[in-house]
Formats: structure tokens, sequence, C-alpha cells
């Protein structure tokens, strides 16, 4: 028996090189001269006859991308065999548009996922924007009563902001890897005021103290930790 080190595989038989690498292989003296762990590389394996020839090839796993493809196809399985109903049966298929809608969100939030699963921060921004369109559209078609802007956005944005400043805190995070977040809330949170300004939000209480709350943190970040905020800035918009 020999063994190959770059390998890692034991040889049966009279060989002068590795038939894989052709590479120098090693006795069981040779690989005690090597100082090879015997721990890594079993010699005990040798002296049984145990045959390792050929390495043993892992199973092939499913990478991001073909996932994607995967749930990108079963996205458009959804939306086809919906609207084949809806056509077919009409009215009576009501749920159709609902069932698209919750598959559209599902398939982003994956994408989000995949694409910033390193970055929990990222991920629930994605989350939120994600979540003020669908509620802001369901609102919509269903005869919109207002709940969308009079306190989903509102208040989504501002528990999405706490949220935001927890984490950074229990992750250690620099104030400059975190607040960039915390301003396209703001930005957000000022565009309220065009559904006060159209009349869609009728009672805006909640639109007006969290705008106020977004303004104050902006005042005090530009006055006390621009240089960071500046920074921020210039990472995420590549400046």
């Amino acid at each position: 028996m020999y063994y190959c080190p770059k390998c890692k595989i034991t040889i049966r038989g009279d060989k002068q090189c590795c038939p894989l690498c052709e590479g120098k292989i090693l006795d069981k003296d040779g690989m005690k001269r090597a100082a090879i762990d015997e721990t890594l590389y079993d010699i005990d394996d040798l002296e049984d006859g145990y045959n390792k020839a050929f390495p043993v090839l892992n199973e092939r796993k499913i990478t991001g991308v073909t996932f994607v493809r995967i749930c990108t196809f079963l996205l458009a399985v959804i939306i086809v065999i919906c609207l084949a109903l809806r056509y077919l049966f009409g009215d009576i298929m009501s749920w159709t548009g609902v069932t698209i809608l919750g598959s559209i969100v599902v398939w982003l939030d994956i994408l989000a996922i995949m694409r910033y699963r390193y970055n929990l921060l990222k991920v629930l921004m994605v989350e939120m924007i994600v979540a003020i369109v669908v509620d802001y559209y369901i609102d919509k078609i269903t005869g919109f009563h207002g709940w969308s802007v009079v306190w989903m956005i509102p208040f989504g944005l501002a528990g999405h902001a706490l949220v935001t400043f927890l984490i950074a805190k229990l992750v250690k995070l620099r104030f400059e890897e975190y607040i960039i977040y915390i301003v396209l809330d703001a930005v957000m949170a000022f565009a309220q005021a065009f559904f006060i300004w159209n009349g869609e939000n009728s009672l805006p209480y909640a639109a007006v103290f969290v705008m106020a709350g977004f303004a104050i943190t902006l005042v005090a970040a530009i006055l006390f930790r621009f240089r960071e905020l500046r920074s921020a800035a210039g990472r995420m918009f590549n400046v």
C-alpha cells in the first residue's frame, strides 16, 4: 500500500506515482519520515489493507443560483395557473389575485435573503419596503380604508428604525454601519407628506409624530455625528 499526500488517498499495488495526480507517493515509512499527522492520514489503513484508491466525491448540493431559479420557476407556475383559473371561472376564483401577490412577496423575500443573507439590516430594509408596497396595494384594491397610510406605514417605519438600532447595538456595529438604514426610514417617513397632501391620510397624527421624530434624529446625527454620517453615505453610494 502507498499513500498520496496530495490527493489524500491510499493506493494498492506496486506504483511509482499517484494514478490521479502523478505526484510522489509515500509508503508507511515515508509517511512517518514526512511527519504526516496520523490522526489526519490513518496509517493503520495501510496495514489493514483498507483501499481508497479514488476519493469519495461529496454529494452535489443545490447552489444559490439554482435555488433562485427553482423558486422563480415555481412563481411562474403559480402565476400561470392562477391566471388560467381566473380566465376560465371568473369571479369565482377571486382568491387568485391574493395568491399571486403573496407568491410574489415570498419570492422577493427569498431574493432578499439570498442576496443579503450576510447582512440582516439590508434584509430587514427590503422586507420593510415590500411590506409598505403590499399593504398600500391591498388597501387600494379593497376600497381604500386608509389603514395603510394612517397606521401601518408610520408605525412600521418607526418600528423598523427601532429594531435596526437594537440589532446594531446587540451585534456591536459602528454608527456608520447602521445609520444609513435609519436615514432611509426617515426619507420614507417624510414621503408620507404626499398622502397627507392628496387627502389619502385623513388622520395624520401618527404620520406627523413619526416625521417629527425622524427629523429630530437626523438633526442630531448631522450636528453630532456628521463625519460618520458622511462616511456611511459615501459607502452607500460609492462616492
